[in-house]
């Protein structure tokens, strides 16, 4: 039994107390969908039932886009246009089956949405919004304007339902269809958000910074979910123009695309369960609305002030909160399992859990006459180093000297104005965060850049993102290779947590950690990626003495393993313990590097930071 805290703005957290009692109600869930058909006779609840199954795909992919992904797509409606007219278009005036017209659809959708994401990803969120707003207006226009295609305000007539055969589909029949592709769709749709790629998502959102350092291409993830909710709007609209058989430029307004946001926004914006209760919350508006078309938007705007005072998390957050808020009042919460009480650090792992972790070959670093520059300010003047495979160097110098700067430029993070950055054989420079990371190169950051709706297990599991091998098919489908890529990543990322002492932290919330474990969940994440070469950036900063200790224990065993690690860091007992190698960088420039007894008794690092009198250990301050 093991039990995930989830907090009431957690993606992918959840509790999971009973998987088999999910299990059994997931499969309840999906007989009573099945069972919808039979159960409703009228003709009309058929053909409203079948409007919400529709729309539960759509926004679907719109929450894969925008409540993960963060990219907020307020034309959402457009893209079903664009698959509706595509589809009943070749239907009518081409006479193409539905079986034909439906791929059709996708693929022109999934074309257009492709085309409007590309120019947009370069902005922020709210500029993105503002692009996808406008590319709406423009396909509302040229439904009108391009009347030789769209059949202008006269729209498309006759839109047949499908057939099998000689058998034509009746409400019922399409219901049942209907039904199938959102158990299949959400079925996709779950596995996705729970795999490394749903992971990717939450990351780019809340901070691309990690999710880079892990291997992720930024841009690539949010072409990709771009692509996904574009085929979902392409089916979605293809679906609509088949059940409304007419089909109008009037069907796809503005407040069309914002209704799709309201559902996502009322359901739970990155809430897996989201779109199906925003949906069915949702259900009957448009309908209670046919006479009070100009009062629409007054109506949204009521509702999302309502939302935002008294569900700020969507409708599966508040059922969330309130079912958990109700188990812990009547004792029915599970416990979590407890674990042997660790000191505030955690401690590093037995010999018997070092020798279970796998063994690296550690890369060598040369970095050559490396100049980078920010507007005026020279942050590197022409530095030189060089990381002997498999050893531990150390960078120290005082605030603003570089270091950090130097850190970035050997990850990708920052392109260098000149010189060469070297990692074995590969060369850095003109080269992508994201290629570097997949290369063999981790890293931590100056402060721990956690991702706050993950748990302590999700954190760390984003950092081995580089390390599957399984298609975006075989996640969304759980096929196999994805089923034992998924188990063994658990068990490494357990495994690397019980490494540095946080095993019995796996469900935790990662951010709501004390500081010093949250360093240490950074360390975990970038080890359970094996890289050849870890950056660590001041890990040491804030850390108590004894907590020291435990840190230099944790590098001397990762050394163990064989990664080459080269640290920035103040205190200098702690490199003189764990260090081989020491580079001294003063202005943007190296101002002495040997071993730490050569480097500390260097005349030059005397008089540069503590005038003539001799260094001693402790923390170097700025001069």
């Amino acid at each position: 039994m093991v039990q995930a805290r989830a907090k009431a703005t957690g993606h992918l957290t959840r509790t999971v107390d009973n998987p088999r009692l999910q299990q059994f109600a997931l499969w309840g869930l999906i007989a009573l969908a099945l069972a919808i058909p039979m159960l409703i006779s009228t003709r009309y609840g058929q053909v409203l039932a079948t409007r919400a199954g529709i729309y539960v795909l759509i926004v679907i992919g719109l929450n894969l886009v925008s409540g993960y992904g963060g990219q907020i797509s307020i034309g959402h409606g457009a893209l079903v246009a664009v698959g509706g007219y595509a589809a009943a278009l070749v239907m009518v005036d081409a006479g193409f089956s539905f079986w034909l017209a439906a791929p059709f659809a996708i693929v022109v959708t999934t074309l257009f949405g492709c085309l409007m994401a590309l120019p947009a990803l370069r902005l922020s969120t709210w500029y993105f919004a503002l692009v996808t707003l406008g590319f709406a207006e423009v396909v509302g226009g040229l439904l009108v304007e391009m009347s030789w295609l769209t059949h202008g305000f006269t729209g498309v007539l006759g839109i047949p339902m499908p057939r099998i055969g000689g058998w034509m589909w009746g409400a019922r029949e399409f219901l049942w269809f209907v039904i199938l592709l959102n158990i299949v769709v959400f079925y996709a749709y779950k596995n996705l958000v729970a795999s490394r790629f749903g992971r990717a998502l939450v990351a780019v959102r809340v901070d691309p910074a990690p999710a880079t350092a892990a291997g992720v291409s930024v841009t690539r993830v949010r072409i990709v979910a771009f692509a996904m909710s574009a085929m979902l709007a392409g089916l979605g609209g293809a679906l609509f123009a088949v059940q409304k058989t007419v089909l109008t430029p009037d069907d796809f307004t503005a407040e069309f695309s914002i209704f799709f946001l309201l559902v996502m926004v009322l359901g739970g914006e990155g809430r897996l369960w989201g779109p199906l209760l925003g949906t069915l919350a949702l259900l009957t508006l448009p309908t209670m609305m046919e006479g009070l078309s100009q009062w629409r938007m007054l109506v949204y705007g009521c509702v999302l002030m309502v939302l935002i005072l008294f569900a700020p998390f969507g409708l599966d957050g508040a059922i969330s909160a309130a079912w958990t808020s109700m188990r812990v009042r009547l004792g029915l919460a599970p416990r979590r399992v407890a674990g042997s009480r660790l000191h505030e650090m955690g401690r590093v792992a037995s010999a018997s859990a070092e020798g279970a972790l796998d063994r690296v070959e550690g890369a060598a670093l040369q970095v050559d006459a490396v100049v980078k520059t920010f507007g005026g300010v020279v942050a590197l003047g022409g530095v030189d180093l060089k990381v002997r495979a498999g050893s531990t160097c150390a960078l120290v110098g005082p605030n603003g000297s570089g270091k950090t700067t130097l850190v970035n430029v050997i990850s990708g993070f920052y392109p260098s104005d000149s010189g060469s950055v070297q990692i074995s054989d590969l060369a850095v420079v003109g080269k992508s965060a994201s290629h570097v990371a997949r290369y063999g190169v981790g890293r931590t950051f100056q402060t721990p850049r956690l991702l706050p709706d993950l748990t302590v297990l999700e954190n760390v599991m984003l950092g081995a993102y580089a390390r599957e091998r399984a298609s975006l098919f075989e996640l969304a489908f759980d096929f196999p290779r994805a089923r034992k890529e998924r188990r063994q990543l658990i068990r490494d990322s357990r495994r690397y947590l019980e490494f540095v002492g946080l095993g019995d932290k796996l469900y935790e919330p990662a951010t709501e950690l004390p500081h010093g474990q949250q360093r240490l969940v950074e360390v975990a994440r970038a080890l359970v990626g094996r890289p050849k070469l870890l950056l660590l950036d001041e890990p040491a900063a804030g850390l108590s003495l004894s907590e020291l200790d435990r840190l230099a224990e944790l590098i001397r065993a990762i050394r163990g393993l064989g990664t080459t690690v080269l640290i920035v860091e103040h205190h200098l007992d702690l490199v003189a313990d764990i260090c081989d190698y020491v580079t001294v960088l003063d202005q943007g420039k190296v101002l002495a590097n040997g071993t730490p007894s050569e480097v500390f008794r260097n005349e030059a690092v005397e008089l540069a930071y503590m005038g003539k009198a001799p260094v001693r250990f402790g923390t170097l301050q700025e001069a």
